[in-house]
């Protein structure tokens, strides 16, 4: 699967199409900021507006390939009843995978678990709930393996986890965890 990110823009997800245009398996992978501190100081929108802009990116993209995976920029810090809104929405929309990403880095394990837990139970067989942890206080790989072990089915990581600002998940610490400690993490 070849997979390209855009803004929930007409412009961001028409680009996209373009460039996958001989992809085999195209996906396209849309986000907008769902946080109150987000909506208010980034994007200066409403709740109703990032709602519609999320549904819209997923509708749009939906129209174009069959793989699209959405993400709720900053969902750690998003109120979960909004989350949850907004998580149903783009499900409804075509969504196929959503993606929970500790965006700023912010999350601890035990609360990022339960997050995608609530997330996994809301969700069901409707699409494979996947994460992208950031590893501003050093709990990237940690949160991961926690929304691993609530259900996540998909994990972003990164090689030696570079990436923005303090890294991302380390992908051969992800992968030697699962691999040592699986069972007690729920993988086979």
């Amino acid at each position: 699967t070849l997979a390209v990110l855009a803004r929930c823009h007409a412009g961001d997800i028409e680009a996209c199409v373009r460039a996958l245009e001989h992809a085999e398996r195209p996906r396209i992978h849309v986000f907008i900021s769902t946080s109150p501190l987000h909506r208010e100081h980034k994007l200066g929108l409403s709740k109703a507006e990032v709602l519609e802009r999320a549904v819209m990116g997923v509708t749009l993209a939906r129209r174009h390939v069959e793989d699209v995976e959405f993400s709720p920029e900053d969902a750690a810090r998003t109120e979960f009843d909004f989350l949850a809104e907004v998580v149903q929405a783009v499900v409804d929309a075509g969504a196929t995978t959503v993606n929970i990403p500790d965006t700023v880095g912010y999350a601890i394990p035990s609360e990022f678990g339960k997050l995608v837990g609530k997330v996994v139970d809301l969700v069901g067989d409707q699409a494979t709930v996947s994460v992208h942890c950031h590893n501003d206080l050093g709990l990237a790989t940690a949160n991961t393996l926690a929304a691993v072990q609530a259900g996540a089915r998909q994990v972003e990581v990164t090689i030696n986890g570079l990436g923005e600002r303090a890294g991302n998940a380390s992908l051969e610490e992800v992968v030697m965890a699962l691999r040592v400690h699986g069972e007690a993490l729920g993988v086979e």
